[in-house]
């Protein structure tokens, strides 16, 4: 690219940052107008935003964090373990177990992971819901 053409270009990017800004200020303005509307304080509503977090991997609505629990066993080989000693069990049935052991959720992430491992084997369980899992 030749100087003419690198400062041309230079100068539409400017140009394009210019217009960018323009629209961004525009859009501010029409926000700040619309807390006018309602009888807010831009300034003020920043804290009322900060306040509590909607949402996030670790927090709740009401914005509790939440605390996971920890098991002696892992969620891999709790499951290994029943279906070895429940053969052909199905999905619901290793879910009770899952619950009943106080462990939050449902075990179908970890049913999924030990089939995709060859760990167990998975089976349809015909004219019904759900599979039955036998080990390999």
């Amino acid at each position: 690219m030749t100087t003419s053409n690198v400062a041309i270009e230079l100068r539409r990017l400017v140009q394009q940052l210019h217009d960018e800004r323009a629209e961004h200020i525009k859009a501010i303005e029409a926000i700040d107008q619309t807390f006018h509307d309602l009888g807010l304080n831009p300034s003020q509503t920043k804290h009322v935003a900060n306040a509590q977090p909607v949402s996030s991997k670790n927090t709740l609505i009401s914005g509790k964090k939440r605390n996971r629990k920890t098991f002696a066993v892992t969620s891999d080989a709790f499951v290994l373990s029943f279906v070895q000693s429940n053969p052909g069990c199905t999905t619901a049935q290793v879910n009770e177990h899952w619950i009943a052991e106080s462990r939050n959720g449902k075990a179908d992430q970890t049913l999924f992971k030990l089939v995709k491992t060859g760990q167990i084997a998975r089976k349809n369980i015909k004219g019904r819901r759900g599979s039955m899992y036998t080990v390999k």
